[in-house]
């Protein structure tokens, strides 16, 4: 009888140890799966980031470009109203 349990004891102990390895075991598979999923997800907004990122750098490239455009022309208006300036100047001048 006494044999008995302690082969029963051991059976107890060694299920225990079973389901407890069993459960550190399933915990480290399961952090090492989520570990994964968050790389690749990170992964992901990365690449989405630097596409956008691509996509604003592109508009400001664009929107300079539209600027320069825009300077000249008004570089040329200026030149413009400089020279009709100096003109009426000279008619003044010379109306004195």
């Amino acid at each position: 009888m006494k044999g008995l349990v302690v082969v029963l004891g051991l059976v107890i102990v060694g299920g225990a140890l079973l389901i407890a390895l069993r459960m550190v075991v399933g915990t480290w598979q399961f952090a090492v799966t989520r570990k994964s999923e968050a790389a690749l997800t990170g992964d992901r907004d990365y690449r989405g980031l630097a596409d956008e990122y691509r996509r604003l750098a592109e508009l400001a490239i664009t929107a300079q470009e539209h600027t320069d455009l825009r300077l000249g022309q008004v570089n040329t208006q200026i030149d413009y109203v400089r020279d009709q300036l100096e003109s009426v100047q000279r008619i003044l001048k010379d109306v004195e």
